[in-house]
């Protein structure tokens, strides 16, 4: 589902950039990163205590 979302995105990008359209691909990018936020969420719950892999014992320091 993501990566439909990604391409979305992606295609938007490239038609804003064609126009010049600066505020939209702003836009997007906010999505983008929205997007990336929310699968690294999923894909690594602890990342917000602990960057990497979501282990505490993983990332010492």
């Amino acid at each position: 589902m993501w990566e439909l979302k990604l391409a979305d995105i992606l295609r938007e990008v490239l038609t804003a950039g064609a126009a010049r359209d600066w505020d939209r691909m702003i836009e997007l990018s906010l999505d983008l990163e929205e997007l990336a936020r929310s699968q690294r969420a999923i894909l690594d719950p602890g990342a917000d205590e602990f960057p990497g892999d979501g282990h505490p014992d993983a990332n010492p320091g």
